[in-house]
């Protein structure tokens, strides 16, 4: 028989990493992504607070504010006794008359228009307090701000109400 000679295994030698060309790279991919990526500035919304439209020292405006109230239920009401508008059906289907029939607000719009047309005569400009129950469904009020800026009234109040 043949004798083998054991050869003793040679002990491995620790590895070093040369991690120099990876931080180079990150870097470098860094500075790509830096440059390459576009700074996306908000959009400035025209809303002016109701505090600032007067220019006299605290002193109240000459033209009451326009009061809208829209409940849980979707009724509109304008300065709380006046129901503008259809009757909120959440099922209605979009497309049809009686959904764009509710959405339109023709009567809240010509009570709106009227109250710009008493501010322009004071030359102040119409503020209108938006208040909404917690449950009011939200079209509905995307509807009533539609009809604020159909009717050209941009110092709009936003409130909630606790029920």
């Amino acid at each position: 028989m043949a004798r083998r000679k054991k050869v003793a295994a040679q002990p491995e030698e620790a590895v070093e990493s040369n991690i120099s060309a990876l931080i180079d790279c990150v870097f470098l991919l860094l500075m790509y992504f830096i440059a390459c990526t576009s700074i996306v500035s908000e959009k400035k919304l025209d809303i002016s607070i109701p505090g600032s439209a007067t220019s006299s020292g605290g002193a109240p405006p000459p033209l009451d504010p326009g009061k809208i109230n829209v409940r849980g239920d979707g009724s509109v009401y304008w300065n709380q006794d006046l129901q503008v508008g259809e009757a909120y059906d959440p099922t209605a289907e979009p497309g049809t008359a009686a959904y764009q029939d509710q959405r339109k607000m023709e009567q809240l719009i010509e009570n709106l228009k009227m109250l710009k047309s008493q501010a322009d005569t004071a030359g102040v400009a119409p503020i209108v307090m938006l208040t909404g129950a917690a449950a009011a469904p939200h079209q509905r009020i995307v509807d009533v701000m539609a009809a604020l800026a159909e009717a050209d009234i941009h110092t709009v109040g936003l409130s909630t109400e606790a029920n």
